[in-house]
């Protein structure tokens, strides 16, 4: 049983043994899973049977009736997210049930540390930095930290810290995250110099409560699901 390397910086199995596995633990901890297409996003529900062929969940609200296929999201104990893709057999009102395919693989973002995943442009940070506010354009960003790209004239120093920090993130072009992204504290770790008198610096988030850092993770996904439906 074996997890191998996938695009995108997560791993995906096809292992039949290791899949019924993780359905297994899906259920008995009753890990919270959330059904994600197009334009859509279920409510927080359960899976409460696994059969040869179909999975049986909590019917979740809101819940699209006519919804045909989506990806089932959740995340485990460890807190890695996990995902896989399934039809919609049936929607059972009356039951409270919805049935699913059962699913041919399942991805995991990689478990050595948070995925980094580029941002579209017009994403940017503010932030304090000694006592003066600055701006900054977002390159990459991960559930630890970002790759941001100061204005002329802006300098940070390695090792300092910036607090009050905004995260205005976009999803996709034109297409702005749920809801700006506060963090508190995080200190500068790197410095790099770019074309026309700007630099890049590379940021580490001091996040003391996992909790924090959810918004973080809930982005990271959101994007990635973005970018593969535009990429097919």
């Amino acid at each position: 049983m074996s997890w191998e390397s996938y695009e995108g910086g997560y791993e995906r199995t096809r292992d039949k043994n290791l899949i019924r596995i993780l359905l297994q633990d899906l259920k008995e901890n009753a890990f919270w899973v959330q059904f994600v297409a197009p334009e859509f996003r279920s409510g927080p529900t359960i899976l409460l049977e696994i059969e040869k062929s179909r999975l049986l969940f909590d019917l979740p609200r809101p819940w699209n009736p006519l919804l045909e296929q989506a990806r089932v999201i959740y995340r485990d104990k460890e807190h890695i997210m996990h995902s896989f893709r399934v039809r919609i057999i049936e929607t059972d009102p009356e039951e409270k049930l919805v049935v699913t395919s059962y699913p041919r693989e399942i991805y995991r973002l990689e478990r050595r540390g948070y995925y980094r995943i580029s941002v579209p442009e017009g994403s940017e940070a503010i932030f304090r930095h000694r006592d003066q506010q600055l701006m900054a354009d977002i390159l990459n960003i991960s559930g630890s930290g970002m790759a941001i790209l100061t204005k002329k004239g802006n300098s940070l120093i390695v090792g300092d810290e910036i607090e009050d920090i905004t995260l205005n993130l976009m999803v996709s072009t034109g297409k702005p995250f749920e809801k700006p992204i506060r963090i508190a504290r995080a200190r500068v770790v790197r410095e790099q110099p770019r074309d026309r008198g700007r630099k890049l610096y590379g940021v580490h988030f001091l996040i003391e409560k996992e909790k924090d850092r959810e918004p973080l993770i809930k982005y990271t996904l959101k994007r990635e699901l973005e970018m593969r439906k535009v990429n097919g």
